[in-house]
């Protein structure tokens, strides 16, 4: 018979480091976020606790422990797997031949530091050719 199984067992290890803080203040500030803001993550609810946080001068929640709480209480959003595939087959439907939709964009900053935003869209366009404009190909001299 060996010596080891003889020999009584050491005490189990008591926990090292502090104990953990309660979760209940954080539950109920995770929980007044989400009822205001339901379709919002853990790194989202994380980012508006720590400001919240720094607001009220105290030292903000650590990100794997809101992680922790939401999961322990069902919180958090079921993991995006990616959906349907689209596949592309290299056929774009359009209800006619030959049309397409145009939209363009753009933005102009002022001097005063505003943006000005402008936008257009363009229903279903006929496609006819277009001849392009003569482009001289001698230098002038």
């Amino acid at each position: 018979m060996a010596r080891s199984s003889l020999e009584p067992k050491p005490a189990p290890a008591r926990r090292r480091g502090r104990p953990p803080a309660p979760e209940d203040e954080l539950l109920a500030r995770i929980t007044a976020v989400i009822a205001a803001l339901p379709t919002y993550g853990y790194r989202r609810i994380h980012a508006l606790l720590r400001r919240q946080a720094e607001e009220e001068g105290q030292p903000p929640p650590n990100h794997k422990r809101v992680w922790r709480v939401m999961k322990a209480h069902g919180l958090l959003l079921a993991r995006h797997a990616g959906g349907a595939e689209r596949r592309h087959d290299g056929r774009v439907a359009v209800p006619e031949r030959n049309t397409r939709w145009c939209s363009d964009g753009f933005e102009i900053a002022c001097d005063n530091g505003e943006r000005v935003r402008f936008g257009r869209s363009l229903g279903p366009v006929a496609l006819r050719p277009h001849p392009l404009p003569s482009i001289p190909t001698t230098a002038r001299q």
